[in-house]
């Protein structure tokens, strides 16, 4: 006859240390501690359920609109220009957007307020898409923006003579507030402030010209 097959051996199971066991023993506390803590890490652990896969967000172009604060015509154009890629649509028609679509239009937004047109925007994105070259596809990235760069700094430039002007024009204009000078019956007032005696200095151009151009009668009045 044959031996029984040996049953495989049973698994010991693994039951959570009993502290009042360790307790009653005669061991010092911060031992006690120590060896709690020891037989704590020869439990098993059940491990962890695995995390569901959650589809992305996405928005309705009301949600993107409120989002990047656009207009859902502004959405609307982006994507026909191909700037905007859309995703699937409901069962009712509406027009779906992944999360990624805010920092799409913001990057949109921010070319706008350099200056570029949305035309100059959609040859951008088709130039990047047709060219297959990483290092040829950021030279006419870099080019671009070179030469947004120099218009940058051409209308910084303008902008600060105006703020020099508006500034010197302003610190000159504070003394009309004392100004008792009349103009002749009939006349504008602007016509007088050519003879006021009330600045030590030449008015500014900008003053000057607006005076002159307030002084003129309008054209076909009497």
């Amino acid at each position: 006859m044959t031996a029984p097959a040996s049953a495989a051996p049973s698994r010991p199971v693994c039951h959570a240390p009993r502290p009042d066991l360790v307790d009653r023993s005669n061991l010092h506390p911060y031992v006690k501690v120590k060896v709690y803590m020891s037989l704590l890490t020869l439990v098993p652990r059940s491990p962890l359920p695995a995390a569901k896969a959650e589809a992305p967000p996405t928005l309705r172009i009301g949600d993107l609109a409120r989002a990047t604060d656009k207009t859902q015509r502004a959405l609307r154009l982006y994507e026909e220009l191909g700037l905007l890629p859309c995703g699937e649509r409901t069962a009712g028609g509406y027009r779906l957007y992944g999360p990624e679509a805010i920092d799409r239009v913001h990057w949109i937004g921010k070319l706008q307020e350099l200056g570029f047109t949305l035309q100059q925007i959609q040859h951008l994105v088709q130039a990047l898409h047709a060219e297959h070259v990483p290092k040829a596809a950021m030279n006419q990235v870099r080019s671009l923006f070179m030469n947004k760069l120099d218009d940058v700094a051409a209308q910084i430039a303008r902008l600060s003579q105006l703020q020099r002007e508006l500034v010197s024009s302003l610190a000159y204009l504070e003394t009309c507030g004392d100004c008792s000078t009349e103009a002749p019956e009939g006349e504008p007032g602007a016509v007088s402030c050519s003879s006021c005696t009330e600045h030590d200095e030449h008015a500014p151009s900008l003053v000057e010209q607006t005076r002159r151009t307030a002084a003129r009668p309008l054209h076909g009045s009497s």
